[in-house]
């Protein structure tokens, strides 16, 4: 089954970590997940360390096959270039978040 994901909360809600487990147990079952960060989820491509994130969801999720896209409209608003990221994220559209619902069996939002 393929899951496409949008995430909007940043990485210190409880989101972030609610979408790195559910995306581990889905890959388990060899299912595959795309993930769109978009709005203040595009802080959770940033390639940083801080006390505020408890759980920092994307190096696993890449290490794990996950394909990753930062909306780049969003990223840029908030001064993220493709050099904050971690790597292996591709900076994308609205459209290609169009093609990830379209192609995805399950589609799911997380956001306030």
């Amino acid at each position: 089954m393929q899951i496409g994901i949008l995430l909007t909360t940043s990485p210190d809600h409880e989101n972030s970590y609610l979408v790195g487990r559910l995306s581990e147990a889905w890959l388990k079952q060899g299912h595959q997940v795309e993930l769109f960060l978009m709005g203040e989820g595009v802080y959770n491509g940033m390639a940083v360390h801080s006390p505020r994130r408890p759980y920092a969801v994307l190096p696993t999720l890449l290490g794990l096959g996950v394909k990753v896209s930062v909306c780049g409209v969003t990223a840029e608003a908030r001064g993220l270039a493709e050099s904050n990221l971690y790597p292996g994220i591709e900076i994308a559209s609205q459209y290609e978040l169009s093609k990830i619902v379209d192609r995805s069996d399950r589609f799911l939002t997380f956001g306030d």
